[in-house]
């Protein structure tokens, strides 16, 4: 079997072949103290627009009791929070800086993030040190550009299998040098459409057969990987995706099916319920001025 996929005439194994993954359910924070909107990132980031820091704090906060809750329930394992660094303003968004993995071997691996921004490259040692004092190996990319971690990187669920979106905050050369670190299947899905800078504002898997996207933000070719993958592909509409961030919601699949979402989306939300999810609804409308929502502002590891 290859490790890379680019087109789905590639495609060379069977999906229920593949070795199963167990989902990630321990949590990481990292605070909004210094959150701000300091330059222009995305299309989503208007620096005429203002933050409102005190009610950026309480949604955050809203978040945290969310997920702190859910593990009261036996829902989740444990909720870690990161002080934020006063010269990382955009440490909230904690998705981005790597990328935790099971080896097939059963060790816990993290690859590090190699940031397309400078101002976010500070962020990096934060979450390497954290990850090292919990015993993670630290994985290090030498021949990749870019490469923006679980904002890209998003697993198949209950898979060993990778899909990696390209073409705007990672580079497509991290595709084969992550899989042969990883000793994974990754598939390319190229991103075509700015607003749909990162893989998790567009791209949704709710389980093994069934995916909720948003197909103007991927190439033909990407479109067509994701066919020959999920039996059910949704498509949800443009303007829910790009106005709620509808497909920036975390999916928790384990004692119960939780799916925690930017209050006001109608289909995606519709859609989570038909497939046995409980929706939470949450406003994180002052971390939509920065460019992200739920999915954007945690990490989940083993």
């Amino acid at each position: 079997m290859k490790l890379t996929y680019f087109s789905k005439d590639e495609i060379d194994f069977n999906l229920q072949d593949l070795p199963t993954r167990p989902e990630p359910l321990n949590i990481l924070l990292s605070t909004p103290d210094h959150f701000q909107i300091k330059d222009s990132k995305n299309p989503f980031t208007n620096l005429s627009v203002d933050l409102d820091k005190e009610v950026a704090i309480d949604q955050w906060n809203n978040l945290r009791s969310t997920y702190e809750e859910l593990a009261d329930k036996n829902i989740l394992e444990d909720i870690t929070v990161l002080d934020s660094d006063p010269k990382c303003e955009d440490m909230v968004f904690c998705a981005n800086q790597t990328f935790p993995w099971i080896l097939n071997d059963g060790s816990n691996v993290v690859v590090l993030s190699k940031m397309r921004h400078m101002s976010r490259q500070n962020e990096i040692i934060h979450f390497s040190s954290f990850f090292e004092s919990i015993g993670y190996q630290i994985l290090l990319l030498n021949n990749t550009d870019c490469f923006e971690g679980m904002g890209d990187a998003i697993p198949h669920p209950s898979k060993k299998l990778i899909y990696l979106g390209n073409g705007q905050r990672t580079s497509e050369n991290a595709v084969k040098e992550i899989s042969s670190l990883l000793e994974v299947p990754i598939i390319s899905l190229r991103l075509i459409n700015e607003y749909f800078y990162h893989l998790d504002t567009c791209f949704l898997p709710v389980s093994e057969n069934t995916v909720l996207l948003c197909s103007s933000a991927f190439s033909n070719k990407a479109i067509d990987l994701i066919h020959s993958l999920f039996n059910e592909v949704i498509d949800i509409p443009e303007k829910e995706a790009i106005n709620f961030f509808s497909l920036n919601t975390h999916c928790i699949t384990s004692s119960a099916k939780v799916a925690i979402i930017q209050k006001g989306t109608t289909t995606t939300k519709e859609v989570l319920i038909d497939h046995g999810f409980e929706v939470i609804e949450l406003q994180t409308t002052e971390f939509m001025k920065s460019g992200g929502s739920v999915y954007c502002m945690k990490m989940a590891y083993y």
